[in-house]
């Protein structure tokens, strides 16, 4: 599909009231047939907008929220650089809560939704913070893909951001006038809704972690950290055991140690914040050794979360010990796109090959991950997506390497530790 035709679908949509599915892409046409099913009109002018009352009312209890996304939403702006864009957060109803963007485009005439503005569907159609609550995950909307012509503007890439209880918090949104700068921009997307979420499961388990310290001798607080601190741990797939149970060890002892297994969640949780804020980000570093081995580890693991959600399994295989020259920023981010990619290849139900070697024809460090899709849905086996950097001859990795992802040197929010630095 071309904005072209797409164009020519909303036009003809709008002087006959159908809509031509053979113009538009398979997600866009569902989100179309929701907004024409809920009476939206095409040339609503601008979007319907809160009270400056209800709009503080809600700013307020949006402060956790908005607080975690903050530093996100920024490392995107940046990304995106002089680029006209705006990338913009939304309440799980979504109504704005809160934007950036570059200086034309927050201080210029036309008009922007900030906050207390309704952008869901029945209100203003497919857009790219409504669609993705609707669909419960990406959605990309390109020009006239939006239902409302005062959006045909702008490309939108929306993702949800899920809440601390594995509920939906809202979506995050970059919006671009121009198509060709959103081409890199839906890893980085990902990255930051990834890092808000961390952020909001590590405010809720603080919070934990301060009733069970303000109420030694109730036990509710307890069993609610113990409960949190149980259901982190399984969804990063660590292991989960308590050294001591309630029913064989003294409750002081008891409360004792899972405070201090919920200050190492809290601490792991607070490592990946950073990384993922590190890879919504553009930065470049230097070249240096890196153990490529461990950094594709690294990264996968961070990645268990989101190859769950798309139902794929991440099988690691030959993984030699492989030390390269790069910017380990860079690279790390090239890593992340290749294995996204390689997740989409292989589609649910499928698998995802990691190997890691070295490549003795391009006498470089090679990182392939594979699709395997499910054998139902299998027609042209997947490209391979491959990585590789110039590798380091014997003797000159010099110690340390770095093999941790790196992250950025931007400090944390106040009262929180920061991630730890690879050497």
């Amino acid at each position: 599909m071309t904005t072209e035709s797409t164009q020519r679908a909303w036009e003809r949509y709008v002087s006959t009231g159908l809509i031509d599915g053979s113009l538009l892409r398979e997600p866009v046409l569902r989100a179309w047939e929701r907004s024409h099913e809920l009476g939206v009109n095409p040339k609503e002018p601008q979007p319907e907008q809160l009270s400056v009352l209800d709009t503080e009312r809600l700013l307020e209890q949006q402060q956790t929220f908005i607080t975690a996304a903050r530093p996100y939403m920024e490392a995107l702006s940046r990304a995106v650089g002089l680029e006209r864009h705006a990338v913009s957060l939304a309440d799980s109803h979504a109504v704005v809560l809160c934007f950036v963007g570059d200086k034309e485009t927050v201080n210029g005439p036309k008009w922007l939704p900030g906050p207390g503005s309704l952008l869901s569907e029945e209100v203003c159609g497919t857009n790219g913070l409504a669609t993705p609550l609707a669909m419960h995950g990406y959605f990309e909307a390109v020009g006239p893909e939006h239902f409302i012509s005062r959006f045909h503007l702008y490309t939108g890439q929306g993702i949800p951001i899920r809440d601390a209880r594995s509920g939906v918090a809202g979506a995050l949104c970059v919006g671009v006038q121009r198509l060709e700068a959103s081409s890199q921009l839906r890893d980085m997307l990902l990255c930051a809704a990834h890092g808000i979420e961390a952020e909001l499961f590590l405010h809720q388990l603080e919070s934990d972690i301060r009733q069970v310290l303000a109420a030694p001798g109730d036990e509710q607080p307890l069993c609610v950290l113990h409960k949190e601190v149980n259901r982190l741990r399984q969804s990063s797939r660590e292991g989960f055991r308590m050294a001591t149970r309630q029913g064989t060890a003294s409750r002081f002892e008891y409360a004792l140690r899972l405070l201090q297994l919920a200050e190492e969640t809290a601490q792991h949780i607070r490592h990946r914040a950073l990384l993922w804020r590190t890879l919504a980000s553009l930065e470049v570093g230097q070249l240096r050794p890196i153990a490529l081995t461990a950094l594709v580890r690294e990264l996968s693991e961070l990645l268990r979360q989101e190859a769950f959600l798309q139902r794929v399994e991440l099988v690691f295989c030959e993984q030699e010990p492989v030390h390269v020259q790069a910017d380990a920023l860079v690279l790390s981010r090239q890593l992340l796109h290749a294995a996204l990619q390689a997740l989409a290849l292989a589609g649910p139900g499928g698998a995802v090959r990691i190997d890691v070697r070295f490549d003795r024809n391009l006498f470089a460090g090679k990182a392939t991950f594979l699709p395997f899709p499910a054998p139902e849905q299998a027609q042209l086996a997947p490209l391979p997506q491959s990585v590789t950097s110039p590798a380091l001859r014997r003797g000159e990795e010099r110690e340390p390497l770095l093999w941790r992802l790196p992250v950025l040197e931007s400090a944390p929010p106040s009262g929180r530790g920061g991630g730890e630095r690879g050497a």
